[in-house]
C-alpha cells in the first residue's frame, strides 16, 4: 500500500480475488447487488491520503455505487472532517477514545442498535479496532454477512507481549464469513498469527486505474528541468512515507554508496514524515547535498514518476503495495524489496533485493544500462494489465454477490435472535 503522507492522489484500490470459495468474476451489475446495504465499519481516518487502506475504502465505496449497491461508512472516532460529499455515501461517525472502558461499551451497544435499525446486508470491517469488535456488533445486529479484511503485515504474531487481545481477536474471527486480504504474504501471516483456516480466506489483490496511472512522457522534460536534472543524469526516485518500515533510511545510504560507483546518479524521495530531519542530517553527513533530495509531499505523482529513470520501493514489510503497481503502470523499470507481497506484485518484471543498503547499490547499478532499464519497463507495464481497475471492480462486486445470493437464508433466523438480545419485537416483515 502507499505511504503516509506520501501524496494526495487517489490511485485504484481494490483487486482481483484469486483463492477459493469465490472465484467466479461476476459482472459489476449483477442483479443480487441492488439495492443490497452495505456497511464499511473503520477506527478512524485521519486524511484522504493518510494510506492506501483508506483510499480503497473510498474506491469500494465507489464500487459498491456501480454495483447498484447503497454502501455506508462508519467511523469510531475523530473523522468529522470527513463528510458524505467527500466519502460520497452517507457517513456515521461515533466517538470511542478508549475501547476497554465502560463509556466505550455504551457506544458499542448505542452502535449495535443503530446497526439494527439500518438493516445492513453485509458489514465490512477495516483496521484493528473495527476488526476486533465489528463482527460482534455484525451478529448482534443481525447483519447477515459479515467480511473481514486485512492488508498489511503489522499483524501482532503469537509470540508478540500482546498475546491477550490476539486470543480475543481469534474468537472473534470465527463470527466472520470470510476474511479479505491483499497479497498471499498477509494471508500467511494471518494463518500464523490469527490461526484463521486458508478456506476462510480470500486473496483480493489491489488494483490500479491504467486509464490515469500511464505513461506520459511529455511530463518528464518539463520536471526533470525543474528538479535541475540533465538529460545525462540518472534519476532514481522513491515515493513514500518518511517512516522508519518504508526504509528510507536504507535508501539514501545506498544513494551514497551507488553514488560513489557513477556520479551520474541522482536520488530523489517525495514525501514526508518524522523522519526527515534525520535524513537531511544523514545527507549532509554524507556530502550528498544536491545529489539526494527530498521533495515533499505530492498532490500528483504522475510528473514525478516521468522523470524518474528508476523507481526504488524499499520497504522493510508490505501487504500489496499501490505504489508499486503506480511504478510499473507509468512505465518506470521497478527495484523492490523482497518483502510481503512485492514479489506477487512485481515478479520477474524488475530486481527484488533483500532489504540492506548494499544489495539496493548493487540493482542500482544494474540499472544504470539502458537496456535493463528498457526491458524492465516493458515487462512492468504488461504485468500490471493484471491489476486493471475494472477487472477488480468485477472481482470484487462478484465477492459481495457470492454472499447476497445467501443472506436470505440467514435472515430470519438472526432477525429472531437480535430481536430477543435488544429487547425489541419482531416486525412482520423479519420473521
Amino acid at each position: 500500500m502507499h505511504s503516509k503522507k506520501a501524496r494526495s492522489s487517489n490511485p485504484a484500490a481494490v483487486g482481483q480475488s484469486n483463492l477459493a470459495p469465490i472465484t467466479a468474476a461476476l459482472p459489476i451489475e449483477a442483479p443480487s447487488l441492488r439495492g443490497a446495504r452495505i456497511l464499511f465499519l473503520v477506527d478512524q481516518i485521519a486524511a484522504i491520503t493518510d494510506g492506501g487502506t483508506e483510499r480503497q475504502i473510498l474506491q469500494m465505496i465507489e464500487i459498491c455505487k456501480q454495483s447498484g449497491m447503497k454502501p455506508q461508512l462508519c467511523v469510531l472516532r475523530r473523522t468529522r472532517w470527513l463528510t458524505s460529499e467527500i466519502a460520497g455515501c452517507p457517513v456515521t461517525h461515533f466517538q470511542i477514545e478508549k475501547l476497554v472502558s465502560i463509556r466505550a461499551l455504551r457506544i458499542v451497544a448505542q452502535i449495535t442498535r443503530w446497526m439494527h435499525q439500518q438493516k445492513f446486508d453485509i458489514l465490512q470491517t477495516f483496521f484493528s479496532e473495527a476488526n476486533l469488535i465489528g463482527p460482534c456488533m455484525g451478529r448482534v445486529a443481525g447483519i447477515p454477512v459479515i467480511l473481514g479484511t486485512r492488508r498489511n503485515l503489522n499483524h501482532p504474531r503469537r509470540r508478540d507481549p500482546n498475546r491477550r487481545m490476539l486470543r480475543v481477536q481469534r474468537v472473534v474471527n470465527l463470527l466472520a464469513n470470510q476474511t479479505l486480504v491483499n497479497s498471499h504474504a498477509v494471508m500467511e501471516r494471518i494463518v500464523e498469527s490469527e490461526g484463521i483456516s486458508r478456506k476462510r480466506i480470500c486473496v483480493v489483490y489491489n488494483g490500479i486505474d491504467l486509464s490515469h496511472m500511464r505513461p506520459a512522457p511529455q511530463l518528464r522534460e518539463p520536471m526533470r528541468r525543474s528538479l535541475g536534472i540533465s538529460d545525462d543524469q540518472i534519476l532514481v526516485g522513491n515515493v513514500s512515507g518518511l517512516r522508519k518500515i518504508k526504509g528510507v533510511q536504507m535508501f539514501v545510504d545506498a544513494a551514497a554508496e551507488a553514488y560513489r560507483t557513477d556520479p551520474r546518479l541522482r536520488f530523489l524521495l517525495v514525501g514526508d514524515g518524522d523522519l526527515r530531519p534525520q535524513l537531511e542530517q544523514s545527507i549532509r553527513n554524507y556530502g550528498l547535498e544536491g545529489i539526494v533530495r527530498l521533495n515533499g509531499p505530492a498532490d500528483d505523482v504522475r510528473p514525478y514518476l516521468a522523470a524518474f529513470d528508476v523507481a526504488v520501493l524499499c520497504s522493510h514489510a508490505e501487504g500489496f503495495s499501490n505504489s508499486l503497481l503506480e511504478y510499473m503502470a507509468c512505465g518506470v523499470p521497478v527495484i523492490a524489496t523482497d518483502v510481503g507481497g512485492n514479489r506477487e506484485a512485481l515478479g520477474a518484471c524488475g530486481l527484488l533485493v533483500r532489504p540492506q543498503a548494499t544489495d539496493l547499490a548493487g540493482a542500482i547499478q544494474v540499472m544504470m544500462s539502458p537496456q535493463a532499464r528498457s526491458n524492465f519497463a516493458a515487462a512492468g507495464l504488461h504485468k500490471v494489465k493484471d491489476f486493471d481497475l475494472p477487472n477488480a471492480h468485477e472481482r470484487m462486486a462478484g465477492i459481495y454477490s457470492h454472499y447476497m445470493t445467501r443472506r436470505g437464508l440467514r435472515r430470519g433466523r438472526i432477525a429472531q435472535f437480535v430481536a430477543h438480545i435488544l429487547g425489541q419485537p419482531l416486525k412482520a416483515e423479519e420473521v
